[in-house]
């Protein structure tokens, strides 16, 4: 027997941060998102090439799984680039990491190396990229 979801069971069994950060997505797509988080969730939608790509919570491989999905082929909404851990795989390799939300909406890393557009050791490119110098925040309150 399966049970119908709702809304309200469904949204309440979002991860927390997920949930904030598709809002905070929506909300800068609208152009109403308020200032300092209105430069970390702009972002965009960005191709992970990779088979069975892991999504951390936080820019190293030696973090803990943000979620138990692994990215094969999809498109999924990229918030902010940083500098990591680098990754290789095969003749690609990568430094830079993207907070990203996944299709069963848990926010979360993954390398670069993964996300269609990129060079060796290059940002993704329309995704907004943390630096010393920059107002992009890749982190939410």
């Amino acid at each position: 027997m399966t049970s119908k979801i709702t809304t309200r069971s469904f949204v309440s069994r979002l991860p927390v941060r997920a949930l904030l950060a598709a809002l905070l997505g929506m909300a800068a797509l609208l152009g109403v998102a308020p200032g300092p988080a209105r430069a970390a969730a702009s972002g965009g939608t960005v191709h992970i090439w990779g088979s069975q790509v892991r999504v951390r919570q936080c820019a190293s491989t030696t973090c803990g799984l943000a979620s138990s999905e692994r990215l094969t082929n999809v498109q999924v909404y990229a918030y902010c680039q940083r500098w990591g851990d680098r990754v290789t795989d095969g003749p690609y390799y990568n430094h830079y990491w993207v907070e990203i939300v996944t299709p069963q909406g848990w926010l979360g890393w993954v390398s670069a190396v993964y996300v269609s557009g990129g060079s060796d050791d290059g940002p993704v490119p329309g995704v907004p990229t943390e630096t010393d110098s920059s107002p992009v925040s890749c982190e939410y309150p």
